[in-house]
């Protein structure tokens, strides 16, 4: 395994798509070298917490004997402080809590590692026998003692991949310190984005487009309600709202009590990834757009086009952070939506000059602090936000 900086991506397609092989004015924006990078196979959204980074390979891959990887980073150079590799899958974003990390992994397992060491805390298995499709995928919620986690696993070995009642769907809460199930609750579908935490609920949403409210300490279903299809994007909570976006473009939010919706709105676009800053919830689709609604009211406040797929978004609160599928990274004015600047994070890539191949989802996380973003795909690697 190479844990130096590499060489990025020498060859990844061979032909461009219609309106994403050139950029606006013609030119492929500067590149912005990585301070480091670290080869892989489809990383997971990074975490990121007191000058390290949090990743895993393989995310949201089962079914392949290759091994892949989980592994907290030094963010000042990319090496190792410890590395746990997991077989038969990839594994989800870690949620870092109280001197842990939490990981569920495409298996239907979901570990505790010590944050320090990475020593295995504990491991829990829902006792899945399936090659393909299952896995415990989300970002786990962390809170009041227990770690909740949507998990979904089949007891056939080669279920089909259209029947969903081949497997059983649940969200679970484990006890932090042992791994002990202290609740376990059915829903539709798999729950593919992380649970959230507000006040005493957990909120959880599904492949089916259900959204959950259950109670932190028995599971008990608080309320359910149901937006038109697949939740698969981050949730967002708060005492006054949870914020759900569907992968049709259906965004809504919720009373975090009751479940009822307080407004919603349509972007008719599918939606590739969302993000919350203090006055908008950021939305980014496969057409290239972000749309920044109130989050009071739905209201647009404002829209800006990457004119490629979007892969993820951050923000720091003054300004909204883009990665699109080209491998450029789009800084904006996070009140107006303005284009502050605009670098590319990837080489070059066959005739697809300006980086990668926008058909190919290759982005998967961005990640900004006060120095440097975070970003991950094909690789890891942490880019300085400024120029010199």
């Amino acid at each position: 395994m190479d844990w130096s900086r590499r060489k990025l991506l020498a060859a990844l397609g061979t032909a461009g798509v219609g309106g994403y092989w050139w950029v606006s004015d013609g030119r492929c924006p500067d590149r912005r070298a990585p301070d480091w990078t670290l080869d892989g196979r489809y990383w997971s959204p990074p975490t990121r917490d007191d000058g390290d980074t949090f990743v895993s390979e393989g995310y949201g891959i089962t079914g392949r004997d290759a091994p892949h990887r989980i592994a907290s980073l030094d963010a000042r150079d990319g090496s190792p402080n410890w590395v746990f590799t997991v077989v038969g899958a990839g594994a989800g974003a870690p949620r870092v809590s109280d001197g842990a990390v939490y990981v569920g992994t495409g298996n239907d397992r979901v570990y505790a590692f010590d944050r320090r060491t990475g020593h295995v805390e504990w491991r829990y298995d829902a006792g899945g026998h399936e090659t393909y499709g299952g896995g415990a995928w989300g970002r786990p919620a962390a809170v009041a003692g227990v770690v909740v986690a949507g998990v979904s696993h089949s007891e056939i070995a080669d279920p089909p991949p259209t029947d969903s009642g081949a497997y059983t769907h649940r969200v679970v809460a484990l006890a932090a310190e042992s791994g002990e199930e202290v609740w376990s609750e059915r829903v539709d579908a798999m729950a593919k984005t992380g649970p959230v935490a507000v006040g005493e609920t957990v909120v959880a949403a599904t492949k089916a487009g259900s959204v959950y409210g259950f109670g932190v300490a028995d599971g008990t279903e608080r309320w359910r309600t149901v937006v038109p299809t697949t939740v698969r994007h981050s949730l967002f909570a708060d005492r006054e709202r949870v914020h759900a976006a569907s992968v049709d473009g259906q965004v809504a939010a919720l009373n975090p009590e009751s479940g009822e919706k307080r407004w919603t709105a349509s972007l008719a676009a599918s939606v590739r990834a969302t993000e919350r800053d203090s006055r908008s919830l950021l939305v980014g689709t496969e057409s290239g757009a972000v749309v920044a609604l109130a989050r009071d009211s739905g209201r647009e406040r404002w829209r800006f086009s990457a004119d490629a797929p979007i892969g993820d978004l951050s923000s720091d609160r003054a300004h909204a952070f883009v990665l699109d599928q080209r491998g450029l990274v789009h800084v904006l004015d996070a009140e107006t939506g303005e284009a502050r600047d605009r670098f590319r994070v990837a080489e070059n890539a066959g005739t697809d000059a300006c980086g990668w191949v926008p058909r190919h989802h290759r982005g998967t996380g961005l990640d900004a602090d006060e120095d440097s973003l975070a970003v991950t795909g094909p690789w890891v690697g942490h880019v300085r936000r400024y120029r010199e």
